[in-house]
């Protein structure tokens, strides 16, 4: 529950920062919503928001008819649309209300993490500090799935540790019915099964209900696929968006930094240089991450977050790297463990002093409709 508590405290402070900061500076840029609570509402949905919230309103549709909403996956959709009864039909409003809901939960899981994996309560809660603090955790309180992603993250990788298969599947499979990068998830915690069992006999190690657990997240994507072939016709419907909506494709990972280094000398305005500087040193960032993860021999860690940073830097454009990131939780898990030791206890009060500043900068610039990630 203190948990729990102080994540829900953090995020009132940020909202009323946010909304306190527009109406001050009467920063209302207009936007598509409607009814009351819309000037509220438009200060935590924007860009990608508009594509959940026509899935939501009216499914998935044939190219033709109109792109990209097929390049999002329909956890997230589905979770609003459970909860728009509570808000009245409002589906924004229900956006908001999975946001903050999930985000709690994946900040007590998170906590349960940082224990388990520094055997420290203190390990816990520096974990949940850093999440709190992110520049680009603002997204865990907008109409957006990174949150709904966390809440089952977090959920499987706990279950992993703790060797509870059928439940880290599940997840992961809801994980992926959220993002792709479920997918990723699930191959990580094969990689954690594989480490626990290491020098066990063969016999041991080949486990079918385990199998069948690490399955359920694969068949979700495959699921989410085939129902986009009965709708639009085509199996590859998701990649096509990412095509024609974002010009996202498989490249060499050369080719994504020097678009990205290309982007920066041609940007004109400053919430694109920002944002596109964001996106180029984060990636190098998570570069750095899965180096350290792997001198560490943190291999199932390694495999989550190398997947995860090879489809930035292997795709034609580093886009919203910052707002990915926040699904690294390696890195949250690995400097709340370092911060305990007694040399590096100035580590998480540092990173809390950086960081907000920019959480606010970030906050301002998604609520004031400038481009963010």
């Amino acid at each position: 529950m203190a948990v729990a508590g102080f994540w829900l405290g953090t995020r009132a402070s940020l909202i009323t920062f946010t909304v306190m900061a527009c109406w001050l500076f009467r920063i209302d840029a207009g936007g598509r919503l409607s009814g009351s609570t819309r000037w509220f509402l438009e200060r935590f949905t924007w860009w990608d928001s508009f594509h959940f919230l026509r899935i939501v309103d009216r499914g998935y549709l044939p190219l033709a008819h109109g792109c990209c909403d097929q390049a999002f996956f329909p956890g997230y959709p589905l979770a609003v649309r459970l909860v728009m009864p509570l808000t009245g039909g409002n589906a924004a409003l229900a956006g908001f209300v999975v946001s903050v809901a999930a985000g709690t939960v994946a900040a007590v899981v998170l906590w349960h993490l940082g224990r388990l994996v520094s055997g420290s309560p203190r390990g816990g809660w520096a974990a949940v500090v850093l999440l709190a603090v992110a520049p680009y955790g603002f997204f865990l309180v907008t109409v957006y799935s990174e949150a709904l992603f966390l809440a089952c993250a977090f959920g499987a990788w706990a279950a992993g540790l703790t060797r509870r298969w059928w439940a880290a599947g599940a997840l992961a499979g809801l994980a992926t019915l959220v993002r792709i990068n479920g997918l990723f998830l699930a191959a990580a915690l094969l990689v954690l099964y594989l480490a626990q069992t290491h020098g066990l006999p063969l016999r041991r190690r080949l486990r079918p209900d385990v199998a069948a657990a690490l399955a359920l997240a694969p068949l979700a994507a495959a699921g989410f696929f085939a129902y986009l072939r009965a709708r639009t016709g085509t199996w590859n419907a998701w990649q096509q968006t990412q095509e024609i909506g974002w010009d996202r494709q498989l490249a060499a990972p050369w080719t994504g930094i020097d678009n990205a280094w290309h982007s920066i000398r041609t940007a004109r305005t400053p919430d694109l240089v920002i944002s596109r500087w964001a996106d180029l040193l984060v990636t190098l960032a998570g570069v750095g991450l899965v180096v350290v993860l792997a001198l560490l021999r943190r291999w199932p860690e390694t495999v989550f977050v190398l997947l995860n940073v090879a489809v930035l830097v292997c795709s034609t454009t580093l886009v919203s790297a910052p707002r990915y990131a926040l699904m690294w939780f390696p890195a949250y898990l690995l400097l709340a463990e370092v911060s305990l030791r007694r040399r590096w206890a100035w580590l998480t009060p540092t990173i809390v002093v950086a960081c907000l500043p920019l959480l606010g900068v970030v906050a301002l610039s998604f609520a004031a409709h400038h481009w963010t990630a």
